[in-house]
Formats: C-alpha cells, sequence, structure tokens
C-alpha cells in the first residue's frame, strides 16, 4: 500500500496558472523526484502538499490519512526550500534542535538526536558555530539536520542545491541519498536539473503548465520519453525524419561520409573537456545538438562541414 498518495490534485491560482489532476504515489523510504522547467509548478504542487495551499479537488494522504484539512504544523512533514532558512543568530546546535524542542522534547532526547544526525552528516565539530561561519555544503547539510530531527513522515525539498558549485552540488547530492536510504526517509525531492532528478529517485515525474505530463521510474522515462517536451527536457534532440517525429540523444550517432538518416550543416563546435559539443543545422532547418569524444586532441568535423549523420538510437514521440 503506498505510503504517500496524491490523487486528481487540483488548483487554480489567480494569475491563470492552474495545478491539473496531478496523481502519483510513493512507498515508504522512497525518493520521489518531480522535475521541470521553472514555472511549470513544482513548488506550487510542493505547497499544496505541505498546506500552504490549499487544494480545490483531490487529496492528499500520507500513511494512510488524508491531510488536506490539517494545517501544516500538524502534517508531520519537514521542509527544505531554495533559501534553507537557517536562523542565522542561533548556533548549529540550537539550529538542528529546534524542531524537537519545539515539540517540547526531553533536553536528553534533543542532545542525543542532534549528536546522532550531526555525526551521520559529519557536521558535529561545527554545533558550537554560528551559520554565519560555516560553508554553503555545511549549512545544506544543518537544514537537512534540522528538518529530519524531528522524524517528520515525509521530507520534501524544493532545488536545496540550487545555490551550490557544481562540483560541491554533485557531492552533496550523493551523501544526500546515502543520508536518506540510512535513515529511511520518505522524500518528494524538487529540481529542474534531470541529472540529479534522476539520480535521486526511486520514482519520479516531469510537470508541464501544472500537468504532471510523465511519471515512472527513472530509466522508464529516460528510455522512453514519450512526448516532446519530456524529450527536450530530457536533453535529446528532436526532429521529423521520414514523417514521424522522433527523439535522439546527443550522444547516439555516427558521422559518415557516405549516406545517412539525417543531413546538415555544423555551424559551431567547442570543445567542453570531457568531450566536444557541435551545433548542427539540419536541411529541414532544425537545430541539433551533438557531444563526442576527441580523438588524440583532435575532432574530425569543423564548423561549416556538411555531415551526414547516422542514428544509433532514436524513439518516436507524440
Amino acid at each position: 500500500m503506498p505510503y504517500v498518495e496524491v490523487n486528481g490534485l487540483r488548483k487554480k491560482y489567480r494569475d491563470s496558472f492552474e495545478l491539473r489532476n496531478i496523481s502519483f504515489h510513493l512507498g515508504k523510504g522512497e525518493v520521489f523526484t518531480l522535475m521541470g522547467p521553472s514555472g511549470s509548478g513544482k513548488t506550487s504542487l510542493l505547497r499544496n502538499i505541505c498546506g500552504l495551499d490549499t487544494p480545490d479537488a483531490g487529496s492528499i494522504v500520507i500513511d494512510g490519512r488524508e491531510v488536506n484539512d490539517l494545517p501544516t504544523t500538524r502534517r508531520g512533514i519537514g521542509l527544505i526550500f531554495q533559501d534553507l532558512a537557517i536562523f542565522p543568530h542561533m548556533t548549529v546546535f540550537d539550529n538542528i534542535a529546534y524542531g524537537l524542542r519545539a515539540k517540547r522534547a526531553a533536553e536528553s532526547e534533543v542532545r542525543s538526536r542532534v549528536m546522532e544526525l550531526s555525526s551521520i552528516l559529519s557536521i558535529e565539530d561545527l554545533l558550537d558555530r554560528y551559520p554565519s561561519q560555516v560553508s554553503g555544503g555545511q549549512r545544506q547539510r544543518i537544514a537537512l539536520a534540522r528538518s529530519v530531527a524531528p522524524s517528520p513522515s515525509l521530507l520534501l525539498l524544493d532545488e536545496p542545491l540550487s545555490s551550490l558549485d557544481q562540483q560541491l552540488r554533485a557531492d552533496v547530492r550523493s551523501e544526500l541519498k546515502s543520508f536518506s536510504r540510512e535513515l529511511g526517509l520518505t522524500m518528494i525531492y524538487v529540481t529542474h536539473d534531470h541529472h540529479e532528478g534522476l539520480y535521486m529517485a526511486d520514482s519520479a515525474g516531469i510537470i508541464f503548465d501544472g500537468r504532471l505530463e510523465k511519471s515512472g521510474s527513472p530509466m522508464d522515462i529516460f528510455e522512453s520519453p514519450g512526448s516532446e517536451k519530456v524529450s527536450s527536457f530530457l536533453g535529446y534532440n528532436v526532429i521529423s525524419l521520414k514523417g514521424r517525429r522522433i527523439a535522439f540523444y546527443p550522444t547516439d550517432f555516427e558521422i559518415s561520409m557516405e549516406k545517412g538518416d539525417v543531413r546538415g550543416v555544423v555551424r559551431s563546435i567547442g570543445y567542453e573537456g570531457e568531450f566536444y559539443r557541435a551545433h548542427v543545422e539540419t536541411e529541414s532547418h532544425e537545430s541539433l545538438q551533438l557531444t563526442f569524444p576527441h580523438e588524440n586532441g583532435t575532432v574530425r568535423i569543423k564548423t561549416g562541414q556538411s555531415v551526414n549523420i547516422i542514428l544509433r538510437r532514436s524513439v518516436e514521440i507524440e
């Protein structure tokens, strides 16, 4: 039986934006990632789940209990938003302890829980410091520890790593996944980065304009995107070929000096470290992004060159 269920949720906003008939579920200890571009409805959906907004229709059920009519404080939900909202005037210890003390937990229980979480997250040496005295990655860990300290039924994370640089973001993401497994956290994780979303997920959904366009396992979503919107969001090239709309990933091709599936002209090419990236305009004026490794520091194609492209793998889309 699902531990969290969102069934037919709808919400109309004054600016004409609407969450439309959204349904998904996840089991206890699972991570559901919600992906989509800015303005697609990701944060609006979280606000309805946690009680900051009230849906016009549909139900939100957590551990067998419908929570639609419960205030945020009684839903047993932990929240981590983009700005983290760590209290600057409190030490790291007091920040983590805040939720437990609000529930009037015994101080011995507070200390034990803070020490447990700080040890797991490797921030036990920071407990006497203030937020201004720690790094960005450490603040992320503090916010996470504070959110899970009261043992919430569900943890909501709204792009919690967006302020970090690329390498730190990857490191903290790995730690967060390990941490969630160790504690058996049930989470809904929101991101606009599909690499991050697929990595974190047990199951996932992609939302556009308030509608859940695609949901399923990370592999199902990536291997069978289904629509042009989802394909483009996942980084596929989308083109028309022999009367069909197809999508192929920027690495799933070969360059041929003979015939190919697609013919085009290289408009630009550049080195990105692990690979070269080429922008190709097809004969039908569609734009393609192609990525490929260099060969002994050189690249086989040049700007202005006509190329034939053989597709190694493609999927048909709506």
